[in-house]
């Protein structure tokens, strides 16, 4: 497991701890299942090394929608752990005045 597989690994599970407060463990185990990750209580679990890279930043997209905390929780995590957040929970959405000002550039070609 590589360094940043490791970061993500350890935001998994301390989002999985955290989630199970706050969202409830149900909500979590359906996160988990969604993504392919292994809930396992215990971080220092030998089973954690089962759960790919794919499959955890599939975790960290599930996460991010279940609320604007979440998203936030995920932000501050990868900042602690100097890693690297899916480019969909890092890209910019476009803001209704830049849609609508690219379709009157579209219209007006």
């Amino acid at each position: 497991m590589n360094q940043n597989e490791t970061d993500l690994q350890e935001m998994v599970s301390i989002l999985g701890r955290r989630g199970q407060t706050i969202y409830g463990r149900q909500s979590i185990v359906e996160t988990c299942t969604k993504a392919g990750v292994i809930l396992i209580d215990d971080p220092e679990d030998e089973r954690h090394d089962e759960n790919s890279q794919e499959s955890l930043e599939r975790f960290l997209l599930e996460y991010s929608k279940l609320g604007p905390a979440a998203r936030l929780t995920l932000l501050i995590l990868s900042r602690q752990y100097e890693a690297t957040l899916p480019k969909e929970l890092t890209h910019k959405k476009k803001s209704l005045v830049d849609l609508v000002s690219l379709l009157s550039d579209f219209v007006a070609k």
